[in-house]
């Protein structure tokens, strides 16, 4: 009896360890800091499985979203291309760009969830970040 129970504890641990968890980089809070009326670029990489999305998906929002500062996917790299592949963006990635209008703090929310296998279930993703603007 002991042996069995000890089997589906061991199995159990197994299968929650395998859950898909969504690491970022940047990793920490704060972005780069932007200027106003100048241009903004920055690149967020989404790691720890595939990230679920669509031809129009877009992973989060921009909030004051009148701040000039936008999202979008990136787009694969060539070499992940085939004649086959319908959807060119690459939902591991998402580009921060804009030209920010006014100087405060913009909250970039990066969120989604990440495809399940075998013994994980799908699973949901929330990054916040804060991108100072300052004046030039």
């Amino acid at each position: 009896m002991w042996p069995l129970k000890i089997a589906f504890v061991c199995i159990s641990v197994c299968i929650v360890a395998c859950s898909p968890k969504a690491e970022f980089l940047p990793d920490g809070e704060n972005l780069k800091p932007a200027k106003v009326g100048e241009p903004y670029y920055l690149k967020v990489n989404i790691l720890g499985g595939a990230v679920i999305g669509g031809p129009n998906w877009i992973l989060g929002s921009v909030v004051p979203n009148d701040s000039g500062i936008t999202l979008r996917n990136c787009l694969l790299p060539s070499w992940r291309i085939t004649k086959d592949t319908k959807n060119l963006n690459d939902h591991n990635c998402v580009e921060i760009y804009g030209t920010p209008n006014k100087i405060g703090v913009i909250k970039i929310i990066i969120d989604g969830g990440m495809y399940g296998h075998m013994f994980a279930r799908a699973s949901e993703f929330s990054k916040n970040y804060k991108l100072q603007v300052v004046q030039p």
